[in-house]
């Protein structure tokens, strides 16, 4: 335990070391969280509200720099070591946990995920806690055990509705296994379930407040209404699993389920252990790999599948007698390969030339330059119009706003920060909160960051000036292009069917 508990610290330390050293912005949904953090709710309109929570924790303690905002994640990751570390422990062996464990802290979307604050990096923990709990519940039956996995759950829920799936998985289990059926049918699993709903009521109560605002938007991510059947996209979401949970880790999973049933000569006799952790790891990845084939799907999405693929995977080789000296080799060689990655990782992190050299500055260049980005808009809207002050600034992207809202933060316009609608409802945040308004529309600076939007923004004004465009160097040949021109009289076409359909048929 004394042991695992060094290693935990010493990922965990490095981390946030990284966080405090790297030079790498918020990224526009980090800023977005950072800006629900200041006005805290029970709801917020893609997200449920755990992140803002978290968010509002760190930055009361520590100040609203980027290293603060981001801090719960690697925390939120050294949790989930120590929950799966306690489930493979209790199932296994204590060397089956410290594997378990150390194989969640090391896995390469964990490296990824433990640099930025997402609603991942706090589903996690509150997954593999539940996962834990319910295992114990399953061994128990005690009214303690069942308080806590209803907890866990319900957490989860308030961080990303994606805990649902632990639903599907719980009724999994209970139909491959008679102990966790008669677990479920006592009176302290109505205290689970009871716990659950109490936690997650007040999210519920608030969408029901809000048009369902954060349920409808989930639901959209489904995206559901293009041509259905891309086995290209199925595909690729495999293919996106090496990178998420490792090259090997990710095979190895599959592995051991499958030795798993045909060791035991059959599906009814695979160990109890096997069964419900497959009940929990099987649902994401097929749901997942579904909705890919059916439109698309990010690699992420299915990260709920690992806290159970993980533990499946240190069980099966750590928890059936003695391990092996190939055994140990083993785990050490996949252990020793995640650590380099999450080493070159946290260079990138600190380093911008080494990120390039090593090929990740593409996928950073998302996060850089914003703080002159900001300046460069903040000098735009000091300047004014030779008839007057802007009367706000208007852009026509939710991620640069978001960003821009946080790095004005100490230094902002005098004119308002504005959100272009778009459609004849808000499709996000910032066009919730802050939509352009027409008393505020007498000289306008319009940033643009999306170059087929700009007719249609003009559309919206009675009088648009001439266009300049620049480019702001993010490092290597990569720039980001931003518009800048002067709208007067804001006057926005009706967003009626005739409108809506050419949005819908415009080019990209």
């Amino acid at each position: 335990m004394t042991f695992f508990a060094v290693l935990v610290a010493l990922v965990t330390a490095l981390r946030v070391g990284a966080l405090l050293a790297t030079p790498i912005d918020l990224h526009g949904d980090e800023a977005q969280y950072w800006m629900w953090s200041r006005a805290l709710d029970w709801g917020y309109f893609s997200k449920p509200p755990l992140i803002a929570w978290t968010i509002a924790a760190t930055t009361r303690l520590f100040g609203n720099d980027e290293w603060a905002v981001r801090l719960a994640a690697p925390l939120a990751h050294a949790g989930a070591a120590v929950a799966l570390f306690a489930l493979g422990r209790r199932m296994a062996t204590t060397e089956a946990g410290v594997w378990a464990g150390l194989a969640w802290l090391l896995m390469p979307g964990v490296w990824l995920s433990s640099a930025l604050i997402s609603t991942d990096a706090l589903l996690l923990p509150a997954w593999a806690a539940a996962l834990f709990a319910t295992w114990r519940f399953v061994e128990t039956q005690s009214w303690r055990w069942a308080v806590a996995m209803g907890a866990a759950i319900g957490v989860g829920l308030l961080a990303k509705y994606a805990m649902s799936y632990f639903a599907i998985g719980l009724a999994l289990a209970a139909l491959w296994s008679v102990d966790v059926r008669r677990a479920l049918l006592t009176r302290p699993a109505l205290a689970a379930l009871a716990t659950a709903v109490a936690i997650v009521a007040p999210n519920l109560l608030w969408n029901a407040g809000n048009d369902f605002a954060t349920l409808e938007h989930t639901a959209a991510n489904a995206a559901w209404s293009g041509p259905i059947g891309d086995p290209i996209a199925a595909l690729n979401f495999l293919v996106d699993q090496l990178g998420v949970a490792g090259p090997i880790l990710f095979p190895l999973a599959l592995f051991c389920a499958w030795r798993a049933v045909r060791d035991a000569g059959g599906w009814l006799a695979v160990d109890p252990r096997f069964k419900f952790l497959i009940a929990f790891a099987a649902p994401p990845l097929i749901i997942i790999l579904v909705q890919a084939f059916i439109s698309r799907a990010h690699g992420n999405w299915a990260a709920t599948a690992y806290p159970a693929a993980v533990t499946l995977v240190t069980v099966w080789a750590f928890g059936r007698g003695p391990a092996s000296a190939r055994t140990r080799a083993a785990a050490f060689g996949i252990a020793g390969l995640h650590a380099v990655f999450g080493v070159l990782f946290l260079a990138a992190m600190v380093s911008a030339p080494f990120a390039d050299a090593i090929g990740l500055g593409n996928g950073l260049k998302r996060a850089r330059e914003w703080e002159l980005t900001a300046q460069i808009v903040r000098e735009r809207a000091a300047a004014g119009t030779p008839d007057g002050p802007y009367t706000a600034v208007l852009v026509d992207n939710r991620l640069v706003f978001n960003d821009l809202s946080y790095y004005f933060r100490d230094d902002a316009p005098a004119a308002p920060l504005r959100m272009w609608v778009l459609l004849d409802k808000p499709a996000n945040q910032a066009e919730r909160t802050a939509p352009m308004r027409k008393e505020e529309g007498a000289r306008v600076l319009i940033v643009g960051a999306t170059p087929p939007y700009e007719p249609w923004i003009a559309a919206d004004f009675r009088e648009v000036g001439p266009i300049e465009r620049v480019e702001i160097p993010l490092g290597g040949d990569r720039v980001r292009a931003l518009t800048f021109r002067v709208g007067s009289g804001f006057a926005p076409a009706t967003r009626d069917a005739a409108y809506l359909e050419a949005i819908r048929s415009r080019p990209e």
